[in-house]
C-alpha cells in the first residue's frame, strides 16, 4: 500500500459532534471529504460560493457540511470539502437534484473549480479519540494519512490509545479516523490533532515528557520504535477550518 493523503477532514478538521446511538448496534460515524483545487485567482469566490452552498444545503444535522484549506503539505492551496459527520443511511437520502442542491453547485460553484482530487469516506473511531469538543472550536489542525504495514493494525491500536491518553492530559484533541475503502493509494488511517498558532505548533508541548510520566522512562523512544516498526511511511497536512 502506498500512502496517500485523502480528506480528513481528515480530516481531514471540521466541525465535529458525534451523533448518539440508541441501537443495540451503534451506526458507524462517517465523514466523507473531497480535495478541490480553485481555479487560480479565485480562492476568495470559491469560499464564499461554498459557504453559501453549505448555508443552504449542509447547514446542521446528517448533512452538515464544512471546508478546510490546505496550507502545508502535497496539496498546499488545496481545499477539503466535508460532509459530516454522519451516517451511512444518511449517505442514500443525501441532498440531491430534487432539492435543487445539484443545481447550486453546478451554477455557483463549479465554474470556480480547476479540479477535483481524491474523494473518500472516513470512520470516526471514538475508542481511539479524545477532545472532538476542542476541535470544533479549533483554527488550525494537522492532518497524517498514515500507511500501516499489513497486519499491523492490532499494534497501532495500543500505540494510538496511550497517545490519546497522553493528549488528553495536555488537553490537546486527538482524533483517529479508519478508511473502510482500501485501494492501492489510500491510507489505512487518519490521525488529526489541533494547534492555536504555528508559533505553538513549532514549539516544544511537552508531549514526550508527559508520556513518560504516563509510560515511564524510555516508553517514548520504545513507541518510536514501535512506529517505524509497524508503518511503511504517513503523509501531513497544515490545513485551516474556514468559518
Amino acid at each position: 500500500m502506498r500512502k496517500r493523503i485523502i480528506g480528513l477532514a481528515i480530516a481531514l478538521c471540521f466541525s465535529f459532534a458525534v451523533t448518539a446511538q440508541t441501537n443495540e448496534k451503534a451506526e458507524k460515524t462517517v465523514v466523507e471529504s473531497v480535495y478541490i483545487l480553485p481555479k487560480k485567482g479565485m480562492a476568495d469566490e470559491f469560499e464564499k460560493a461554498i459557504k453559501a452552498h453549505n448555508e443552504k444545503f449542509h447547514p446542521k444535522g446528517d448533512y452538515v457540511a464544512g471546508l478546510r484549506k490546505v496550507e502545508y503539505g502535497d496539496k498546499a492551496g488545496w481545499y477539503v470539502w466535508i460532509m459530516g459527520p454522519t451516517t451511512y443511511a444518511a449517505l442514500d437520502t443525501r441532498p440531491a437534484k430534487e432539492n435543487g442542491h445539484e443545481d447550486d453547485w453546478d451554477k455557483t460553484v463549479e465554474p470556480l473549480i480547476q479540479k477535483y482530487g481524491p474523494i473518500n469516506l472516513w470512520n470516526y473511531n471514538p475508542k481511539l479519540s479524545f477532545g472532538k469538543e476542542i476541535l470544533m472550536n479549533a483554527r488550525y489542525y494537522e492532518a497524517w494519512a498514515i500507511d500501516l504495514k499489513r497486519g499491523q493494525y492490532y499494534r497501532f491500536e495500543a500505540l494510538a490509545e496511550k497517545l490519546m491518553k497522553t493528549s488528553e492530559k495536555l488537553g490537546f484533541a486527538f482524533l483517529i479516523f479508519n478508511n473502510p475503502l482500501h485501494t492501492s493509494e489510500s491510507a489505512d488511517v487518519g490521525m488529526i490533532w489541533d494547534f492555536k498558532s504555528y508559533a505553538d505548533w513549532s514549539s516544544d508541548s511537552g508531549f514526550k515528557k508527559e508520556f513518560e510520566k504516563l509510560y515511564g522512562e524510555g516508553s517514548w523512544q520504545n513507541m518510536f520504535n514501535e512506529w517505524m516498526d509497524i508503518t511503511n511511511d504517513y503523509n501531513a497536512e497544515l490545513r485551516t477550518i474556514i468559518r
